[in-house]
């Protein structure tokens, strides 16, 4: 479960800004929204995020994304992404930093870097009252050599040491990370914070189709049919799914007339084709179909998941990308819901309403967040004011985003701060400004149309 996340100098967080799960001590409604740990921190199931456009709430959810993008990847951003605040001294590095529970233990781990190196990197066990570390690596000022701290048993003292002079000279390049090398290092430390943030975090954008929504779950016949009974209780006009499977060679003969999709099959072949290892299969996205490119065995397949829609007693057979953006954005989310129900995992969303009826939007959110049995956690942005309802969040799981307008500087805070009373409309109150992150719109009302 995420606990916390800390950005430095990432964009319009400038000075060290905290956005956390923890629970506080001043809430006492909703106690059923904790997950309590019997190892380490109890945390909060859900957080929405409010603020004006422009304010860092995406900022927040980029943070977290390129924190596990680089883990995923194993090397830090190259220069060319400017994450780093344009306010602050260009010298100064970009520092991101999560901590994590994985059941077995609880972790913080960060990453500081700047241009395309690794300045410093860390891994602490914080399941204890005092930290321990498991690793730690920095770059040398002056000789700009890599040092690393790597905590071992006295046993293997002689083997580590001969182990991290090699990461030292050889082995860890100044953009890669020391998590890249858990295969190498083999601590078991290491590789569960690996696992968790690769595996149990999930970061969706308003841009990012889930490709999960193709895979074989589908082919579950529990799993489709509790995600059937969802998406027609959203009232989507959707009566079943269908996942359809063919011969890649077949597949492109039937798509003849669609030279575009087949130029894209042919490219995304090639690539597969040059990756002897890892992940054999890729999402295509056309103008007419989204189509999911895999490689089983030695044949290639194109998977398609399709909505089936009925008039009278007939059934039609519809692509995703029939689908107007809100339902193809709902397919998005379909996994999501058994996930945080089912499993210890963490799903960041930002703009959860992006291309969404606001009562579509409330009935997903308020499904997922009374399930008492809800086993993950949900963090999603929104400008949907309806949702700010005490009697769907506590005030705790309610923050807000607000940029300095004399620093550009973005502060987060919670709901909580401000000690609301139990009856207050805490939407009607967001909108007059209580709470602030809402637009400033004087110099609007000021504009003469006329001139």
């Amino acid at each position: 479960m995420l606990i916390r996340v800390v950005a430095t100098n990432f964009r319009s967080y400038g000075q060290e800004t905290e956005f956390n799960m923890l629970p506080s001590q001043n809430v006492r409604r909703f106690d059923w929204h904790v997950h309590n740990s019997a190892k380490g921190a109890n945390v909060l199931r859900t957080a929405v995020i409010y603020g004006a456009n422009g304010a860092g709430k995406s900022c927040l959810i980029k943070a977290i994304g390129r924190l596990q993008e680089m883990v995923i990847n194993g090397t830090v951003p190259p220069p060319f992404f400017r994450d780093a605040n344009k306010f602050n001294d260009p010298e100064k590095p970009v520092t991101l930093e999560m901590e994590f529970g994985t059941g077995d233990n609880q972790y913080s781990y960060g990453v500081s870097y700047r241009g395309n190196t690794c300045v410093e990197e860390w891994l602490y066990s914080t399941v204890k009252a005092k930290p321990e570390c498991i690793f730690e690596r920095k770059i040398e000022e002056k000789s700009g050599k890599i040092r690393i701290n790597l905590k071992v048993s006295k046993r293997e003292e002689a083997k580590s040491k001969l182990l991290v002079s090699l990461l030292e000279t050889n082995l860890l390049k100044g953009n890669e990370l020391m998590l890249s090398k858990r295969d190498v290092v083999k601590n078991k430390h290491i590789t569960a914070a690996y696992n968790w943030i690769v595996s149990k975090l999930t970061v969706i954008d308003p841009e990012t189709h889930s490709t999960s929504i193709f895979d074989d779950r589908y082919s579950d016949k529990v799993f489709k049919e509790q995600s059937e009974k969802l998406i027609t209780a959203l009232d989507l006009g959707i009566n079943g799914l269908t996942l359809k499977d063919e011969d890649i060679e077949s597949f492109k003969l039937r798509m003849a007339e669609w030279p575009g999709l087949i130029q894209g099959i042919d490219k995304i072949l090639k690539q597969l084709s040059e990756q002897p290892d890892g992940e054999q299969e890729a999402l295509l996205e056309s103008g007419a179909f989204t189509v999911n490119i895999r490689k089983e065995g030695d044949k290639y397949y194109a998977r398609r998941v399709q909505a089936q829609h009925s008039v009278g007693d007939n059934l039609y057979d519809f692509e995703l990308k029939e689908e107007s953006d809100g339902t193809q954005r709902v397919f998005d989310f379909v996994p999501m819901v058994h996930h945080v129900k089912n499993d210890a995992c963490t799903f960041v969303i930002d703009e959860i309403d992006r291309s969404l009826h606001p009562t579509l939007v409330r009935a997903l959110v308020k499904r997922i967040v009374t399930d008492r049995g809800m086993k993950g956690q949900l963090i999603f942005t929104t400008h949907d004011a309806g949702l700010l309802d005490g009697k769907i969040f506590r005030n705790d799981e309610i923050w807000f985003a607000e940029k300095d307008r004399e620093t550009q500087n973005t502060s987060l805070y919670t709901l909580d701060q401000f000690k609301p009373r139990a009856d207050l409309d805490i939407e009607k109150g967001y909108l007059n400004g209580r709470f602030g992150a809402i637009p400033f719109l004087a110099k609007l009302n000021e504009l003469s149309w006329e001139e």
